[in-house]
Parts: C-alpha cells; sequence; structure tokens
C-alpha cells in the first residue's frame, strides 16, 4: 500500500474498515457503550488504577508542574516511585482537553473503543501491503482487533488494551526495510514512541525483541536483499529518532531509576512467570470472555490451567491465560501453507511463520504447560528470561500480541489464495462468512445481564467525594480500607480511592501502584486503624494482630496528625454486606466515638473530620509502634515440625526485631515483653539505637516468660532494637528467622 497523501475517496476501503470496526466494539461492549460516562470495563483495582493514570499524568504536569514518574499523592508523605507503573503517559496528555470535557471515564471508554478500531484499522493497513486484498485485510484487521488475547486485556489492563500502534510500527519497520527510504524511520519511530507511551513500556521492550528477532529472520533468510549500507543507516537512523523523539519520557524516567528496577522485578520468578504463562491448550480452548462460550469455559479454566509447579497449586490469572487463536483462522492459516508449500512459493512466508514459532515459544512461558501438568519442558523464555532489562515483561503470555499478528497476515495469505480459486467466485460472500465465523469464535459481548455486570464497574463518584476539593488548607485524605483485602489479596478498594482521588484532589495515605516497594505498604501498617479496618474487611474482627500492646486509638492519632490527615473516608461497600452488616456499623460507631459525628454520609460513603487527631493524638504522649517486617510464628509451624500455642503466638522479625518509640520530651521508661524460642536456649540483648552496649539482656528459652528492661528514652523518635548475639552477651550478633520471638510488647513512663 502506498502512503502518499491522496484523496479520502482513495482510502475508502480503510475508512470503510474503520467504521465496522468501531460498529463492532459499540456492539461488543454494549453495557458501557448504553452508559459510557456511568460505566468501564471490571478489572479490579486495576481499571481504577488506569482511570487515575490518565488523570495523574496532565495533573502533575500541567497543575503541579512536576514528573509524571514521581507522586506523594499516593502513599502519603513518603510517596511512590511510578518509574515501573502501568502508566500511560502520552494517552495522559493527549486526552486531557476531552477530560475536561467528558470526564475520566468516558475519555477511557473512547481510548478502549478506538483501541479496537483503530487496531483493526492498522492491522488492515498493514495486511493491504503484504497481501494486497481488501477482503483478506479486513480479516485480517478483524483477527487482530478483536482476538481473545486482546479483549481478555481489554478488561483488566488498559495499557495493553491500547495496542494498535504495534502493526503500524511493523508496517513501517517493514517498509523502511524493503523501500530503503528514510521516512519510513521516521514514521517507525513514531508509531514506537505512541506504542511504548500511549501504551505500555512493556509493549516497548517487546517490539525491541521483535525487531531483534527479525533481522535473525531476515539475516537467515534474505540477507543479500535486505543487508546493506542503507539498511545499516535506516536501522541507526531509526534508533537515533526513537531516543530524540522519547527524550522527554526517557530524561524524566532516568531521574527516578533508581530502585525501580527491583520493583519492576517483583513476582518474575519461574513460578509466577508460569502463573503469567499461556497453557498449550489455551490456544485451542475458547475464551472465558467469549458470552457464547462463557459457561463452557468456567467449568474447565480452574481445573485446567491450574499448575502444581515444586509442590505448589497455582490457580491461573485468568486474563493472562486468554490466548485462543480460532479455528477459522488456524484453517486459513494451514490453507496459506498448503498453498504456498504447493506453489514452491514458502520462502516468501517463512519469515511470518519464523515470527508466530519464536513468538509462541515466548508465550508458553519458561517451560511448557499441558492443562494442569507442567511438563518441565523449557522453551525460548528460559533464555530470554535472563536478559537484562527484557526480562522485565514478567508476564510471558503478553507476547501473544506478536503471534496474533503473524496468526493475521497469515490468514489474510490464505483467504487471499481461497478467493482465487472456485470458492472465492463471491469474494465478498466468502470473507463474511468467515468473519462471521471469527466474530463467533472471538466474541466478548456479554449475553446476559448477570454477566455484564461481572465485567464492568461503576464510574460514578459519590458527590461528597467531590466536596472534599473545595474544603481549604494543606491535608491528606486516608480512605478505609486502605490495606488489599487480607483473604483475597484484591486491591480494589486501594484502587477505589486513587480513582476518587481524581474528584477531590488531595494526597491519600494508601493507593495502588502494581509493582510496588514495599515499604510503602509498611507505612500503612503503621496505623493500628488502618490495619484493623483491613481485618475487618476480611472478617476477621476489628483486631491489630502486632506484637506491640498499646493504646491503639492513641497511636492512630498519632499518626494521622503526623501525616496531616484532615478526613477519613470510609467506602461502605467494603464493609457491608447482605450477611453481615455489624462489620461496617462497628466501624462507624469506633470512628464516631473518635471523631464525632460524620460531616458527610450517604449510603456510599462515610466521612469524618480528623482535625480532632491534632488535639488527641500522640503528639503530646509516648507512642510506640513496629519497625520492619514482623511475622506470625504459627506461618512457620508444620505438620513435621508442630509449634505449641505460645510458640504460635509470637511473633517473628526479619534478622534485627525493632519497635519505634515517640516521646514528647526525655523519658524514663520500662519496655515490658513476653519472649521465648523454639530452640533450648537464645541469648537476647536489647539496645537503644546506635548504642554499642546492651540496655538489658536475657537467655530466652522454649518457655513463654516476662521480661523488663530499664531505658531512658531521648525527645524524639528511637529505635529499640532487639538481638541475638553470638555467643556471649555484650555484643551485636545476627539474628536469622525463627530463633526468638515476642509478643505483648510495651513502653511505659516511669
Amino acid at each position: 500500500m502506498r502512503l502518499d497523501m491522496h484523496p479520502v475517496s482513495q482510502h475508502k476501503p480503510e475508512l470503510a474498515a474503520f467504521l465496522i470496526y468501531l460498529f463492532i466494539a459499540l456492539v461488543m461492549l454494549w453495557p458501557i457503550t448504553t452508559n459510557f460516562s456511568g460505566l468501564v470495563v471490571n478489572g479490579g483495582g486495576d481499571v481504577y488504577q488506569s482511570l487515575w493514570s490518565l488523570w495523574w499524568v496532565p495533573f502533575s504536569a500541567f497543575t503541579l508542574h512536576s514528573s509524571p514518574y514521581f507522586t506523594n499523592f499516593l502513599f502519603y508523605p513518603q510517596g511512590a516511585n511510578l518509574v515501573s507503573e502501568t502508566m500511560v503517559p502520552l494517552a495522559g496528555i493527549v486526552t486531557a482537553p476531552l477530560q475536561a470535557l467528558v470526564g475520566i471515564a468516558a475519555t477511557y471508554n473512547t481510548l478502549l473503543l478506538l483501541s479496537f478500531a483503530l487496531g483493526g484499522l492498522f492491522m488492515f493497513m498493514l495486511s493491504k501491503y503484504l497481501v494486497n486484498n481488501n477482503y483478506s485485510a479486513f480479516i485480517a484487521g478483524l483477527i487482530f482487533a478483536f482476538s481473545p488475547m486482546h479483549i481478555a486485556q481489554s478488561y483488566s489492563h488498559l495499557q495493553w488494551t491500547m495496542i494498535e500502534f504495534i502493526p503500524l510500527f511493523i508496517l513501517f519497520f517493514l517498509m523502511m526495510v524493503k523501500t530503503k527510504k528514510r521516512r519510513y524511520a521516521l514514521y517507525a519511530a513514531i508509531a514506537f514512541i505512541l506504542l511504548t507511551f500511549m501504551g505500555d513500556i512493556e509493549q516497548g521492550i517487546i517490539m525491541v525483541f521483535f525487531c531483534v528477532v527479525s533481522l535473525v529472520l531476515m539475516a537467515l533468510l534474505e540477507r543479500n536483499e535486505v543487508f546493506n549500507k542503507e539498511f545499516i543507516k535506516n536501522m541507526a537512523l531509526l534508533g537515533i529518532l526513537i531516543l530524540v523523539l522519547g527524550s522527554p519520557f526517557f530524561i524524566l524516567m532516568s531521574g527516578r531509576l533508581s530502585g525501580s528496577l527491583s520493583s519492576a522485578g517483583q513476582l518474575s520468578d519461574i513460578a509466577h512467570n508460569m502463573l503469567y504463562s499461556d497453557n498449550l491448550l489455551s490456544f485451542f480452548l475458547p475464551s472465558y470472555y467469549n458470552g457464547i462460550f462463557h459457561n463452557l469455559a468456567q467449568g474447565y479454566v480452574y481445573p485446567v490451567y491450574t499448575t502444581t509447579y515444586q509442590g505448589i497449586n497455582y490457580s491461573p490469572d485468568i486474563t493472562e491465560k486468554v490466548s485462543y487463536l480460532g479455528y477459522a483462522a488456524i484453517v486459513l492459516a494451514i490453507l496459506a501453507l498448503y498453498h504456498e508449500h504447493r506453489k514452491n512459493r514458502l520462502r516468501d512466508i517463512r519469515y511470518w511463520i519464523g515470527i508466530f514459532v519464536v513468538f509462541v515459544l515466548m508465550a508458553l512461558g519458561p517451560n511448557i504447560q499441558l492443562g494442569s501438568i507442567a511438563t518441565g519442558i523449557p522453551t525460548l523464555y528460559s533464555v530470554y528470561r535472563a536478559v537484562p532489562l527484557f526480562n522485565l515483561v514478567r508476564e510471558p503470555g503478553r507476547f501473544d500480541v506478536i503471534v496474533t499478528v503473524a496468526l493475521a497476515i497469515l490468514a489474510a495469505i490464505g483467504f487471499d489464495h481461497l478467493s482465487k480459486t472456485k470458492y472465492g467466485k463471491n469474494a465478498i460472500l466468502l470473507a463474511l462468512v468467515f468473519s462471521a465465523i471469527i466474530f463467533i469464535e472471538y466474541n466478548g459481548m456479554p449475553l446476559s445481564a448477570s454477566f455484564a455486570g461481572q465485567l464492568t464497574t461503576n464510574a460514578q463518584i459519590p458527590q461528597l467525594y467531590k466536596s472534599i476539593s473545595s474544603v481549604g488548607g494543606n491535608f491528606s485524605v486516608l480512605v478505609l480500607p486502605a490495606l488489599p483485602n487480607l483473604t483475597s489479596g484484591s486491591f480494589l478498594y486501594p484502587g477505589e480511592s486513587m480513582y476518587y482521588q481524581t474528584s477531590f484532589m488531595k494526597p491519600i495515605l494508601g493507593g495502588y501502584t502494581t509493582r510496588e516497594n514495599s515499604t510503602q505498604q509498611q507505612l500503612l501498617e503503621n496505623v493500628p486503624l488502618i490495619v484493623s479496618s483491613s481485618y475487618l474487611e476480611s472478617g476477621y474482627g476489628f483486631i491489630y494482630p502486632y506484637p506491640i500492646l498499646e493504646n491503639y486509638s492513641k497511636l492512630s492519632l498519632f499518626w494521622l496528625t503526623a501525616n496531616k490527615v484532615g478526613m477519613v473516608a470510609v467506602i461502605n461497600n467494603a464493609y457491608a454486606s447482605a450477611y453481615n452488616q455489624s462489620r461496617l456499623s462497628g466501624l462507624l460507631n469506633y470512628l464516631y466515638g473518635l471523631f464525632g459525628n460524620p460531616v458527610y454520609e450517604d449510603s456510599n460513603v462515610t466521612i469524618f473530620d480528623s482535625g480532632l487527631a491534632e488535639n488527641a493524638g500522640g503528639e503530646n504522649n509516648m507512642v510506640s509502634y513496629i519497625s520492619g517486617v514482623w511475622v506470625p510464628g504459627y506461618q512457620f509451624c508444620t505438620a513435621s515440625q508442630p509449634c505449641n500455642t505460645s510458640f504460635a503466638s509470637m511473633w517473628y522479625g526479619n534478622n534485627v526485631r525493632a519497635i519505634t518509640v515517640f516521646a514528647p520530651k526525655n523519658t524514663s521508661a520500662t519496655v515490658r515483653m513476653e519472649g521465648m524460642t523454639y530452640y533450648p536456649s537464645a541469648p537476647v540483648e536489647v539496645f537503644l539505637n546506635n548504642n554499642n552496649l546492651p540496655l538489658s539482656s536475657f537467655l530466652m528459652n522454649e518457655t513463654a516468660r516476662n521480661y523488663s528492661a530499664n531505658i531512658l528514652l531521648p525527645e524524639g523518635l528511637s529505635q529499640i532494637i532487639f538481638y541475638q548475639s553470638n555467643a556471649t552477651f555484650g555484643t551485636r550478633g545476627y539474628s536469622p528467622y525463627l530463633n526468638f520471638g515476642l509478643r505483648n510488647i510495651t513502653v511505659s513512663g516511669n
């Protein structure tokens, strides 16, 4: 396909294809189409996080005049590094006027619909360039834009919904290679920046890998035709243009790289790679999101895709397991292979066969899974994951996006051959038949109100949250629950609080970042109110299960004051249920006693003015709280090594155990605790801050006993540190796991 400017009339096929793809998307997403500003797709905390990122980027750039890659509007006051966050920065900037006009939810839905329409259009253009058949190109666009993988990702991840620029980049990349014209290097660079920053940095990494694989295949298949001085110049130009055009983002990201790579590498171990990998059977089983086959898919998803690895059962992440190819597309691809082989022209499509095979092997993850069996057979991904930076794509199943491109091209070639046989006398009818079959196989349209309810999320922001924006002063907001659900691990409500923040525009104590630094959550775990309300949400009661015995109201008020919390909001639905209304009433009654009557209240949200925290909080009281990670002893009890009741209720930590104490003035105090060891004995020492000599020394044994130490606390913050000595008292030692545990720690003034 020529890319010179022509009158619109010469692009009628492209325009018609775009409109048809848009119409299909509008029909498929009918629940959203009928409530464009009130509903979004259902992706739990992830969809709220995506809504937040659309708002955050222009807000940080145009209102705060700061980098979008760091925020203290989440996890206030510590803040969060967002370099490894799944943001869509360019999408946020481009859509800023639309957000102001129609709102964030409608903007999100516009991007969603355009991802299908433009994805189909750009795949149409790529296929037409290669095959020069409008009907083939339309089928290729349908396969790519409405692939089950794309539909599944669109129900969870905005950054992997907007994959439309991938075929556009491939088109310009191939035109650059074939024609040697430098303008296509510029077009390809622009497409690369769009897919990386309108989409996701992972897309950019995958496309770099695509280029590497392409160059290897080209070197093997058509070296003399491709590799020459002009080719090398264009490749260098492409790289330079990408760096120049993307420099505003690359420079901002580089300023926040410290520590971000380790956060980005979370959940990148082999077990999680397998969890996010395709199953060999998933290429041939209809998608869970298919409205027609949903009930069937529900029956086999967990039995088939649950994987046992090293004795541990891993339930599947359904979104990342969807990779259905579709039998109509497979038939057309096989037809292409058969025809090209028969005509002795297989060399013409070996490139696309190679791309398909390589990326299938990548999508299968570190080793092949067949149903519920982890075969242990390694794949190409095992090598890939060892490459620095490339291995940041921890979800192998996302390589399906290139599998779909290759499948669409092969299917287009197959349909082109079929249309030239006696069966293709009426090509438009044949195209309609295959398109209908593909739509049935790929269909992502919910066919019942109940399933539609599962696939959508209410995007209405309670009016009361909007009222907070009009309240003057420099303060933060705590929205409960602020921690993930302890039972399910869901970040639904922390994500929801981020979305609500887009209306009141004040910092919040919590939030949800997909690859968060563990210290962010520890900051929240210092606040008894946050921890207790999280346990309450999960059905464990209003408790604070940590080793310190404290006046938890006083400690909570201390932290609210320290973090400038001006309002505490409760998402009522998180605690209210048809079976247990007492959770919500219990929490609200406690907050009534702490702050007085709420300042805003309706069925959705209750908001309290926490200004009383400054007067009643810990600024004038001595308070203590945990430092580091404390682990309950029952986690270490096994059938082969059972623990007694005392051991199970003790608290253990990583190496050093410590608590932090705030004293409003120099204070003579006593620290009391109960301790024991699972081993015959453990010498334990108590230090204050960086003092070289211990305050006290104890020889703990297998019986739980009470211990105490006198301590002179200086004004301000201090750490009381618990060590186990190596051999004798008087020297600090290394404290490994399990050697001793503590509980019921108190610090009181004398």
